[in-house]
């Protein structure tokens, strides 16, 4: 600007202009959330949330490489507190001891609420395969709510082989899991996630203010809630194939956890994305369990 120039300041009409159209803005952005968090709470556990209800602008957020900040099975509030802190230190955990350990009560039922204690779980070394030698890093824990009959080893051999496995997440998005365990995680070593199975009950409460009402799965800021009900009795999309249903379970969330947003089926007979909310249906895909493609 050349000496003795006036500077020209907006008038005062046109600064009121201004303001209004920041004003509308603003609004348009607090209505598209508001929006966006009126579907999330507004859905059941058997009411999906409809391809497109979430806003464009949401959407962009998701995939911008960090974890999406609301989505039907993902909110972002820290659990409660007290039970938040109540992880146990022990190598392991176990079930009852009847014999059962298989997350039902004496009647034949998903057992529905359990002790809202949490233990690591130790990750047997035959779980896992070697991590790849760089990526990004996923810190993590397996954490067992007590009183649900469930072997820990089990659950822990289970995650452990899911994270590893060569057409999991670490080959899809370039990440290296690393198990931390009950010695270091009551350290307070870092964690990124904590993948907790818990009965309906607690699973409510940890993933609140979602309503999982005692049915699905969530991921909530850094925990992975597996719910007992879905893991023992996997959904109608897998059949009679519970372990199958508990692979795409773990990835489902997990992939939450570092940062995925919902996918949806890409037309009738084809594969499954594994972030479809395949619990509630295929929609004319067939199912899934890894985030890598399925071989020809």
């Amino acid at each position: 600007m050349g000496s003795g120039s006036a500077v020209r300041r907006p008038t005062p009409s046109r600064r009121q202009a201004i303001r209004r159209r920041r004003t509308w803005a603003g609004l348009a952005v607090v209505l598209c959330v508001a929006a966006d968090l009126w579907v999330v709470t507004s859905a059941g556990a058997g009411e999906p949330v409809p391809e497109g209800a979430v806003s464009r602008a949401s959407r962009v957020a998701m995939t911008a490489g960090t974890a999406p900040a609301v989505t039907i099975d993902q909110v972002e509030r820290v659990p409660d507190a007290a039970t938040d802190s109540q992880v146990g230190g022990a190598t392991s955990a176990t079930g009852s001891g009847d014999g059962k350990d298989d997350g039902k009560d004496e009647k034949g039922a998903v057992i529905e609420k359990g002790s809202g204690t949490f233990t690591v779980v130790a990750m047997p070394a035959a779980a896992l395969r070697p991590a790849p030698a760089s990526g990004r890093t996923v810190r993590y824990t397996v954490e067992l709510e007590g009183g649900l009959d469930i072997r820990g080893e089990d659950l822990a051999t289970t995650v452990g082989a899911v994270l590893t496995d060569p057409r999991g997440w670490q080959a899809k998005d370039g990440v290296r899991f690393v198990d931390v365990s009950p010695a270091a995680a009551a350290k307070g070593a870092a964690v990124d996630l904590r993948i907790t199975l818990a009965s309906p009950d607690t699973t409510d409460r940890l993933c609140a203010p979602l309503q999982t009402r005692g049915q699905v799965s969530c991921h909530n800021s850094g925990r992975v809630v597996l719910n007992l009900r879905r893991w023992v009795l996997g959904a109608e999309a897998y059949g009679s194939d519970v372990a199958g249903y508990r692979t795409y379970l773990v990835n489902h969330e997990v992939g939450h956890g570092i940062g995925h947003a919902h996918a949806y089926c890409g037309g009738k007979g084809k594969v499954a994305p594994v972030m479809m909310q395949q619990t509630y249906g295929l929609k004319g895909c067939t199912a899934w369990p890894w985030p890598t493609p399925r071989p020809a």
